[in-house]
């Protein structure tokens, strides 16, 4: 062998252990921190998501119908004719006025008061689980986001360190220090990566797409960060007491339930009929008698008043157990989230340390390769498994995350509506 053959053997050897070096691994090809959008910028995407903006509009609706059963159903009523009397003595123009209203009975008013007040309730109730909804929503696009983006990074870094890899096996040919083989199993490892890269940049770019399209105006950065994920710091017990009283579908079947039982009221106090009240003027023979007086009138209560009672008592009763399957499912499912949560945080504690044994093999088998103890494609196969097992690790990681979010939310402790937190609820 030469001393210019040892030479060029030499500078590829440095130049590969140099590229190997740089090649991506585990969970240091992933930034440090992911984020969730700034507490802000969610307030305001959310506060003009439109299903948050209808719901509110509803509120607002819901407003004016308190102010109408306020007022109560009833107006006055003019009641007005003429006729001509046809006499012995003549015909004499005569005319008839009168003014009427009904009455609510006092007992009906007070019910109807408070049913505006429960459909206000309602309505705001409704609206709060649009948000929620809205919230559900931005955290399943953002995190869904975050997965592309963080995979679309791997596979970038993978590629190009696999095109280095390519110029570097192709020299080491040339010198007569590798087979021809291996340039063509680097070329098409460095192809298979790139052809990765476009799919994972189109996958990116939906997802980005989707996230801005749904809620712009949202900062979306170039690079999601991947936090540290954390233990849930209370029991499932705590997170199901706090969920029945906070979350948001509970609390619309809740409310929905006692406006429910208001109207079953209503329509038992309704079997006493409100009565009407009016007074009349009327003349007879163009004027020569005047007569003015008063009258009563009250409906008499039949059979369908009380079929209408049955119906409504009925419909409450359908409403209460309606409610108690809402928080049957609700808390059903926040065992699940629970679960979910703490197994998705062990699992990435698993994946990183694989990931970290991964690693420490790669740089093991590096060693080897220098020392003539391993060959180059074995140093390759431990280089691809050390950034699968990376790349699995970024997945649990934003795993755990998106869980514990998930449970956040639920338990209302995380992206609260601003108006709902400065409103005083009957619940």
């Amino acid at each position: 062998m030469t001393r210019r053959t040892r030479t060029v053997r030499t500078r590829l050897r440095i130049a590969l252990v140099a590229m190997l070096a740089a090649f991506p691994v585990g969970a240091q090809t992933t930034p440090d921190h992911l984020d969730l959008p700034d507490a802000v910028a969610v307030e305001r995407v959310l506060g003009i998501y439109p299903p948050v903006r209808a719901a509110r509009d509803a509120v607002r609706a819901e407003i004016a119908g308190r102010r109408r059963l306020d007022a109560g159903p009833y107006e006055f009523i003019i009641r007005g004719g003429y006729q001509n009397h046809n006499m012995t003595n003549g015909r004499f123009p005569e005319y008839d006025i009168g003014v009427e209203r009904g009455v609510r009975l006092p007992s009906k008013a007070r019910v109807d008061g408070e049913i505006g007040a429960q459909n206000v309730e309602l309505a705001r109730r409704i609206s709060y689980s649009a948000w929620c909804d809205g919230a559900r929503h931005l955290l399943k696009l953002w995190f869904g986001w975050a997965r592309e983006n963080v995979q679309l990074e791997l596979w970038t870094q993978q590629a190009q360190a696999l095109r280095e890899q390519v110029g570097v096996v192709t020299r080491r040919a040339a010198a007569g220090d590798a087979p021809r083989v291996e340039v063509n199993l680097a070329e098409a490892a460095a192809s298979q990566a790139e052809s990765l890269v476009e799919n994972f940049r189109g996958r990116e770019n939906g997802a980005r797409g989707a996230l801005d399209r749904t809620f712009p105006g949202l900062a979306i950065p170039r690079t999601a960060r991947i936090g540290s994920p954390r233990p849930l710091e209370n029991t499932l017990d705590w997170f199901i007491d706090r969920v029945r009283l906070h979350n948001d579908e509970i609390r619309v079947v809740r409310a929905a339930s006692k406006r429910a039982a208001l109207f079953t009221r209503r329509a038992e106090a309704d079997h006493l009929p409100d009565p009407s009240i009016g007074a009349r003027i009327s003349t007879d023979r163009s004027s020569q008698d005047k007569i003015a007086g008063v009258y009563l009138s009250v409906p008499i209560p039949g059979q369908a008043r009380r079929a209408f009672t049955d119906s409504v008592r009925a419909m409450a009763d359908s409403a209460a157990s309606n409610e108690a399957a809402v928080v049957q499912r609700v808390t059903a499912d926040v065992a699940l989230m629970d679960g979910q949560a703490r197994g998705a945080f062990a699992a990435w504690r698993k994946a990183r340390d694989a990931a970290e044994g991964m690693r420490r093999n790669a740089d093991s088998m590096l060693r080897s390769w220098q020392l003539r103890e391993a060959s180059l494609n074995e140093v390759l196969v431990a280089r691809r498994l050390a950034l699968e097992s990376g790349l699995a690790a970024a997945l649990a990681q934003i795993d755990a995350e998106e869980a514990r979010y998930k449970l956040l939310i639920e338990a209302h402790l995380l992206w609260n509506d601003p108006e709902e937190e400065a409103e005083e609820h009957r619940d």
